[in-house]
């Protein structure tokens, strides 16, 4: 449903809007005496300006959006407010109003003309094929993520009226070179190890404790004996997929569609070109080699020998009208196979132009693709139908028809889904299920979602019957997985139990490691000369190793989880970084820009105490119940 929005968010104001003012607000937030219960039915009030519940949730679906390009189609709504992603949004968006009011203050103005020039200079309004401004891409736009016309305009050039605010503070000071060499100094340091993996196998040896113990160990640890949530779920989708194969289409329809797309069945002439090329300046010479052609020499020859030409070159290759150059075109197309031109003139020299092959145009007639145009005419009808069906069953859930006769009556599918886990897929045919589990995932028992849209132009309405909260299982049930779990993490302390020793056995005895992994049936690896991010790490060695090797003294060793396996690593070597000019720069730009964050986290501040800010609590908590700005 964001399609538009999200096409946009590469856009200038997008940069504004969701990211440009809400930067890291190191040290400021909403403080106690910003929130309150009171009975204004806005999010917040900032001086003169408000936050609408409808611009903090679409502000709020956008994070929640935005997020999901990092973890996953199933990030959901609960997901974000537990991750405060909600305060956020909230913070950013008083951020922003904070910054507009201070630009109004200070007599800060946006020109319409300048305003309209950022809208029309943003790519996901613009027109694929023209690259011009289109305004039903815009509106269209506007329209999928709530927004009018006006509110959007407004929103732009309160927007780039706070930019002014930021932009004026950027730059205010300058990250000190001492720091950034320090800095620069820690990052580049390097270090090498060695480091052996303990057999896991010489563990297996684990007797099964009673079922006292286990049932301790399965009540301890239920997470992970736990039955995730469960829904049972009624859906109904509609999608041109669905609806294509029962179209009817008539022979005239074929026929147009068919008269419509004729150049995808048209493979045009194509013509294999080989050229003799004279510089700007050898006119004459070209006529000679000309003259030379005429009677009967190679053409070939006269290309290495006369022209100088490598034989490589003189061939071009196969070209069709379109994609030769303009002015050989009509030379080149003029000749019979096997011919050559006179010399034709271009920018780049006398050519003359010979073809040796040619592959005549060929149109695929409609009996050879008739199945391709029939299915295409039934994919554009369904498409086009789908908007009234979508429109009908909207209509229906409106006015109350519930959700299975509502479906009937215009031909919808209806699924009835029992079981539907979190992030799991939901039946076979069901397309785009990931984004559907994600929405199901954010209703209430009993709850109907809206008429929603997926990526690829399905419409669904979900319905949440049931939900069968997360439990522990009975032991019973999972004894045998209680057992494999306990012995796995019986041996893993056994392990690191045996792999402390050993590493003790090198720091307080100066034990050799080398003999050691030997006399515990190992092979020393190198883990190569690492940095802390772990470039230059040998092939196949885990990060962790070089996360270790920072926390060891030269010559000590310590034992290390590194998945299944359990390590004795040992430094070898420090190395201390050369610092030349130049490589601190990238220090300096970071520091700077931190630095630059803090003065606009402490401006926001100081206009805090100088604008009022109210943010309504109560209202929050109305549009997503449970939760508050903190």
């Amino acid at each position: 449903m964001l399609a538009g929005i999200r096409s946009f968010s590469k856009s200038i104001f997008a940069k504004i809007i969701l990211g440009v003012i809400a930067i890291s607000f190191v040290g400021w937030g909403l403080n106690a005496s910003m929130l309150n219960l009171g009975t204004s039915r806005q999010v917040a009030e900032i001086g003169s300006q408000n936050i609408s519940p409808a611009e903090l949730d679409r502000a709020f679906q956008r994070s929640i959006q935005n997020m999901r390009s990092v973890f996953g189609p199933n990030f959901d709504r609960q997901q974000a407010i537990q991750m405060g992603l909600l305060n956020n949004t909230v913070q950013n968006l008083v951020s922003q109003k904070i910054l507009r009011e201070n630009a109004k203050e200070m007599g800060i103005g946006i020109s319409n003309e300048k305003v309209r020039d950022t809208i029309f200079a943003s790519p996901g309004f613009q027109n694929e094929t023209t690259g011009q401004f289109d305004r039903e891409r815009f509106l269209q736009a506007l329209y999928s993520s709530g927004y009018t016309e006006p509110e959007f305009i407004e929103g732009v050039r309160g927007d780039m009226m706070g930019q002014q605010v930021v932009g004026s503070l950027a730059g205010a000071v300058n990250a000190p070179d001492v720091m950034a060499q320090q800095i620069a100094a820690y990052r580049n340091e390097q270090r090498s190890g060695s480091f052996f993996a303990l057999n896991a196998s010489q563990f297996d040896n684990i007797e099964t404790p009673d079922d006292a113990a286990l049932r301790k160990y399965h009540e301890e640890n239920a997470p992970q004996f736990t039955a995730p949530e469960s829904r049972n779920v009624t859906l109904v989708t509609l999608s041109a997929a669905d609806l294509a194969a029962n179209m009817d289409v008539t022979d005239d329809e074929i026929n147009e569609a068919y008269n419509h797309r004729l150049p995808e069945f048209q493979t045009p002439e194509k013509r294999v070109v080989e050229q003799i090329l004279f510089a700007p300046n050898e006119k004459e010479s070209a006529q000679e080699a000309y003259k030379a052609l005429q009677n009967g020499a190679d053409f070939m020859t006269v290309a290495t020998e006369d022209a100088g030409m490598d034989p490589s070159i003189v061939k071009l290759g196969e070209f069709t009208a379109d994609n030769i150059l303009p002015d050989l075109r009509d030379a080149t197309f003029g000749l019979e196979e096997g011919a050559f031109s006179e010399p034709v003139e271009t920018a780049l020299g006398w050519h003359i132009i010979r073809v040796t092959a040619i592959t005549p145009e060929r149109t695929e007639t409609l009996d050879q693709v008739r199945d391709d145009v029939e299915e295409g005419v039934k994919q554009f009808k369904a498409e086009d139908a789908i908007y009234d069906l979508a429109a009908r069953l909207d209509d229906e859930l409106g006015a109350g028809t519930p959700l299975e006769e509502a479906a009937n009556a215009v031909g919808a599918k209806t699924y009835k889904l029992n079981d539907v886990v979190r992030g799991e897929g939901l039946d076979a045919d069901i397309a785009d299920s990931a984004e559907i589990n994600a929405m199901i995932f954010e209703l209430d028992k009993g709850e109907d979602s809206f008429l929603e849209e997926t990526s690829t132009g399905v419409r669904y309405v979900a319905r949440v019957d049931e939900v069968t909260p997360a439990a522990l299982r009975p032991f019973e049930e999972v004894r045998d997985d209680v057992v494999a779990a306990w012995k796995a993490d019986e041996r893993n302390r056994l392990m690191l139990e045996k792999a402390d020793q050993l590493a003790a056995s090198i720091n307080d005895q100066n034990a050799d490691i080398a003999s050691l992994a030997t006399s515990e049936n190992a092979e020393i690896t190198e883990s190569g000369l690492t940095k802390r991010t772990g470039q230059g790490l040998a092939d196949g060695v885990s990060p962790a190793v070089a996360a270790a090797l920072f926390t060891l003294d030269e010559g000590k060793a310590k034992a290390i989880q590194s998945g299944e396996n359990v390590l004795v690593l040992k430094l070898d070597e420090i190395k201390a970084a050369t610092i030349a000019e130049g490589d601190a720069d990238p220090v300096v730009t970071e520091l700077k820009q931190a630095l630059n964050e803090d003065i606009l986290a402490q401006y926001l501040d100081y206009l805090q105490d100088e604008i009022s800010v109210s943010v309504n609590n109560s209202v929050i908590n109305g549009l997503y119940p449970q939760t508050a700005a903190n």
